[in-house]
């Protein structure tokens, strides 16, 4: 099989992942939630609706250690992937950066690199738009607890109150307590509602609040002033917390340019000028160069990432 075929290869199943991907990310969504707000049929009757190929992906995945895990960043993310769709996608960026690499240098050791660059580059992806939603959710809290503070003290009842969340709060606020709605609709109690909204958010003051609210309807109590304590010191906390942050960037930001460089700049020079970097490839002693570089910057960033992490 010559290089031609191979590259033709690899495009057609990139090409080929990526469309199933984007289907599932522009379609399948959409039809949930209008089945749900229409008759409010259980989640399952959806499943069969997803594409073959998607489907017996995920289910080969599942039995994988990480699938649960991922799974979970995915939804705390907010993404509209499933579990086998992003492990189709990253495998065909995988295959596409490894072509990339190969057709340029004409080495197979640069499309590797390249290779592992694309298959970094979707879990960074999720962890980002993950943080970044943690983040918002985070800063949005407190004004969500004065919010549901105010419609108790008015009289109304917690379910009530956390519609009013879901209409006036912009998001993920909204749609996240707007899923608490929807399964307590399906049939969940409130409480296990709640404790789903715990799992997929991952925050601890919304454990707090969670808790709160579990022992206010075991002993009862005034909800509205717990939460307005509770609220007052998230504020303190989050105010704490941006201060940390302002304090630490330079040397988060350091350590990340740090990392970083070494392994792009590799990269880089693979591209230019593969004979001359496959040497520290060649076995012997040679070897020991690339390995030690990679294992002590490894560990200078985990030391410098301890060095400036402040519990709060």
């Amino acid at each position: 099989m010559n290089s031609i075929t191979l590259i033709s290869l690899l495009s057609m199943a990139t090409v080929f992942a990526i469309m199933v991907g984007f289907y599932r990310w522009l379609g399948w969504t959409r039809a949930v939630e209008a089945r749900l707000q229409a008759s409010l049929k259980p989640v399952e009757a959806e499943v069969s609706n997803r594409p073959r190929l998607a489907d017996r992906m995920t289910k080969r995945v599942s039995r994988m250690s990480f699938s649960e895990r991922l799974e979970r960043q995915l939804v705390a993310a907010d993404s509209n992937m499933s579990v086998g769709e992003f492990i189709m996608i990253r495998l065909a960026a995988v295959l596409w950066a490894f072509v990339i690499g190969w057709f340029i240098s004409r080495q197979p050791v640069a499309g590797l690199l390249l290779g592992i660059v694309g298959w970094v580059g979707p879990g960074m992806w999720l962890k980002i738009k993950q943080s970044k939603r943690a983040k918002a959710f985070s800063d949005q809290l407190p004004d969500m607890l004065s919010m549901l503070t105010g419609s108790l003290r008015a009289g109304y009842g917690l379910l009530y109150a956390i519609s009013v969340i879901e209409k006036e709060m912009p998001e993920p606020m909204a749609s996240e307590f707007g899923r608490v709605l929807k399964e307590t609709a399906l049939g969940y109690s409130l409480s296990d509602a709640l404790d789903h909204l715990v799992e997929r958010v991952q925050n601890d003051d919304l454990e707090l609040v969670v808790t709160a609210v579990h022992i206010q309807s075991e002993v009862g109590g005034s909800l509205a002033d717990v939460l307005e304590t509770i609220s007052r010191t998230i504020r303190e906390r989050i105010q704490l917390k941006g201060q940390i942050q302002a304090m630490t960037s330079q040397q988060r930001i350091t350590g990340m340019v740090l990392s970083a460089m070494p392994f792009l700049l590799g990269t880089v020079l693979f591209l230019m000028s593969p004979e001359y970097m496959g040497g520290i490839l060649q076995p012997g002693w040679p070897l020991i160069i690339p390995i030690g570089a990679t294992v002590m910057v490894i560990c200078g960033n985990f030391l410098m990432g301890q060095m400036i992490k402040i519990d709060v």
